[in-house]
């Protein structure tokens, strides 16, 4: 398979149950405060959100316990990412894409920016702590189906 279609997350419990909403976005031209031209950071707390990019360039940013990551977006990449993934889409010139989101791609009530200081962005384990419930558990949300088998990683 030619690398320009591969799937850019392995994760399997990524997937996309549940209705999906498709729509066309033509990503943000607006410089950000920080100097970034894109979106502002945000999360989904209970969808799984995916990306075919199918004109212009760019990058998702993601953050997630496992740390900061920067993938490139050009024609023909798909990536996606599960609930709880603080993403920002950065415009390189042109970027459009087609999203698919879980749960027909209804608004959430509850969707935020997490903000934290450098540290603690900057440490795995200080963010896995700040974004913890208090007795530490990990737990399906209670909006949206399960991730594949019932089981929320």
């Amino acid at each position: 398979m030619s690398d320009r279609f591969a799937v850019r997350h392995s994760d399997p419990f990524a997937a996309l149950p549940g209705g999906i909403g498709v729509s066309r976005l033509r990503v943000y031209d607006t410089v950000a405060p920080d100097g970034v031209v894109g979106g502002t950071p945000h999360v989904h707390l209970c969808c799984t959100e995916g990306y075919v990019v199918t004109d212009g360039e760019g990058a998702v940013q993601t953050l997630t316990a496992d740390g900061y990551r920067e993938t490139p977006l050009r024609p023909g990449a798909v990536v996606w990412f599960r609930p709880g993934t603080v993403h920002r889409l950065v415009n390189g010139g042109g970027l459009t894409i087609v999203v698919l989101m879980q749960n027909s791609g209804l608004p959430e009530a509850g969707d935020a920016v997490l903000t934290f200081p450098p540290e603690v962005l900057a440490d795995p384990d200080a963010y896995a702590a700040a974004v913890a419930l208090p007795d530490g558990e990990r737990r399906a949300p209670t909006c949206g189906p399960r991730t594949a088998g019932g089981i929320w990683p």
